[in-house]
């Protein structure tokens, strides 16, 4: 028995050294003679473009191995290390340094280690695209490097998705060192855009708008959030490979990794005049970054999402009513004049016929005429507050794993997306009067305030009016008109021939300035203009009032009858047909 027990185990030892010096040995492709490359990629992720730059990146003809023949079986790798090859091209080496790389026919290559670092190697997915590379580290940090095939450059982005971080790694040689950090946000820019930034925190709500977002839709970012700043519209179009919809003026782009925005040279610059420039400042629509914060936040909870569930769709879902809208909804509420633009251009597409009359056709339409930017919202809103907050939650999260939108929307609503569509468009015929009312104010939300000379003066004609007769040929005295000057005069000097456009008044009253140096207050039922030379011509409840810079005064009352006072003593009567009469 004990014989036998030795025959076999003699018999075994004699199989394994066989078996060991039976197998081939598979040299490196690049040569049989070349040095096996081992690599180090650090214990954490890099956190700026500067070390990313210097990660050690492996290549296919580095690592690859030069069978003779795609049998399957065990062989020994150029450094010693185990080899086991399923077909041609695909095969797995362990590696002396305990590393182990892994290659598939499609040129998908990877290298792992034992501390839980590692490295992927995919194709590009177009023609001409380079391959896109991961960096794994055991926190879950990744490194990816995507070839960005319309720049034909390769950007780097640091992500954490579990911990809704994915930003890009900007490179300061290319964008400079940033202008800004405000909370997480990282802005890059030239000097074009320093008036903007200087106040950009006092015009940005961050806490409310964060604290909002998370709470109300469950979206946020933790991670780092690059703001690249772009002097050109040009240069932006060209950085992110498409038009910006809807034009070039103060548009953006919020990207998983960024956001971009245009136009620096578009910017207020400092003139040395302080009020003309606060004023520059406040006519910049600060709105558009509320916009694009909303795109990142979107798709960061989106890919967190995904990487949760391990659900990436081959195709992203299309639906830019909901994408849009939901930016614009949002800008709206913390920007007042974004409110009237979308109630002012929804009416506008409804007058046209332009808006869609089924959920499909509002997907087939995309971007045509902006309805997404306009329809959109309405939408929305109409989900939001008849249906709460959950149903948006439900459908961001269920197209964001693929889910087509009409039955994402159903889901959420319980209702048809053509009857949610009909329902919100009903909504807005109701609600439109009240915003388009007030569209004045809310155009004009945020503006500067124009100066008068005489505020006293000015703020009681706005409490009392005038009092005047209703016949003309009433008036006995200089005296019984009021005198125009001393209420209606402005305080132009710092914007005069130098900005054309409006302002808002004192107690609700508007103004306009013409780059002439004229210009007119007015309200809901009157105005007074004021022209070069100060002759002022005021009208309002079926009368007007002119008057000189001599001090001359007319009265034309509601009944269309004249007074004109040439000076103190000197006056003349006219009847409603302009014949001279004596009272």
């Amino acid at each position: 028995m004990i014989r036998k027990i030795i025959v076999s185990i003699v018999f075994l030892l004699t199989t394994v050294i066989f078996s060991e010096t039976e197998r081939a040995l598979v040299p490196l492709k690049r040569g049989p003679s070349s040095d096996v490359l081992y690599f180090d990629f650090g214990e954490t992720a890099p956190t700026s473009y500067l070390t990313v730059e210097r990660l050690q990146e492996p290549k296919l003809e580095d690592l690859k191995l030069g069978f003779l023949e795609p049998t399957p079986g065990y062989y020994n790798g150029p450094d010693g290390g185990e080899v086991y090859q399923w077909a041609k091209n695909h095969y797995q080496w362990k590696r002396a340094d305990g590393s182990v790389y892994t290659e598939w026919a499609n040129g998908t290559f990877k290298l792992d280690f034992p501390t839980g670092i590692g490295f992927i190697s995919a194709p590009g997915a177009c023609n001409g695209c380079l391959p896109t590379l991961v960096w794994n580290y055991p926190d879950l940090t990744k490194i990816t490097k995507y070839w960005i095939s319309h720049r034909k450059e390769y950007d780097y982005i640091h992500q954490k998705p579990l911990n809704f971080e994915n930003y890009l790694l900007v490179s300061e040689t290319e964008f400079g060192k940033p202008k800004l950090e405000f909370a997480n946000y990282i802005f890059y820019g030239s000097e074009k855009w320093t008036e903007y930034l200087r106040v950009f925190g006092d015009n940005f709500k961050l806490k409310s708008f964060f604290q909002y977002m998370k709470s109300e839709f469950q979206l946020e970012n933790r991670g780092k959030i690059p703001v690249l700043l772009f002097d050109k519209y040009e240069d932006i179009k060209e950085y992110i490979g498409a038009d910006i919809p809807g034009g070039s003026e103060e548009g953006g782009f919020g990207g998983r990794d960024s956001i971009s925005l245009c136009c620096g040279e578009k910017m207020p610059q400092a003139s040395g005049n302080p009020e003309f420039d606060a004023d520059a400042l406040r006519r910049v629509h600060f709105g558009v970054f509320y916009h694009e914060a909303v795109h990142n936040l979107e798709q960061i909870s989106c890919l967190k999402i995904q990487s949760e569930t391990g659900k990436i769709p081959p195709v992203d879902i299309s639906d830019p009513w909901f994408e849009e809208g939901l930016a614009n909804y949002i800008e709206a509420k913390f920007y007042e004049r974004k409110r009237f633009h979308i109630y002012n251009d929804a009416e506008k597409l409804i007058r046209e016929n332009k808006v869609p009359k089924t959920f499909k056709s509002l997907l087939d339409v995309k971007f045509k005429d902006l309805i997404p930017y306009s329809i959109g919202p309405i939408l929305v809103k109409h989900i939001h507050e008849t249906y709460g907050k959950e149903a948006i939650v439900s459908y961001q999260k269920e197209t964001c794993l693929g889910m087509a939108p009409a039955l994402a929307l159903q889901n959420a609503t319980g209702v048809s997306p053509d009857q949610i569509l009909k329902d919100s468009l009903q909504r807005f015929e109701k609600e439109k009067d009240s915003v388009l009312r007030d569209g004045k104010k809310l155009q004009l939300a945020g503006y500067t305030i124009m100066n008068t000379k005489f505020p006293a003066e000015y703020s009681s004609f706005l409490e009392k009016g005038f009092s005047l007769p209703e016949s003309a040929l009433e008036v006995k005295s200089y005296t019984q008109l009021p005198s125009l000057q001393k209420i209606f005069f402005a305080s132009v000097d710092s914007f005069s021939e130098k900005l054309e456009g409006d302002f808002l008044g004192p107690n609700g009253s508007y103004f306009y300035l013409w780059k002439k140096g004229n210009y007119r207050w007015y309200g809901e039922s009157w105005e007074a203009n004021v022209f070069p030379g100060n002759q002022i011509l005021y009208r309002g409840s079926n009368f007007t009032l002119i008057e000189w810079e001599d001090g001359k005064k007319q009265y034309i009352s509601p009944k269309g009858d004249s007074v004109i006072f040439f000076n103190l003593e000197s006056k003349s009567y006219k009847d409603a047909e302009g014949k001279q009469v004596t009272p």
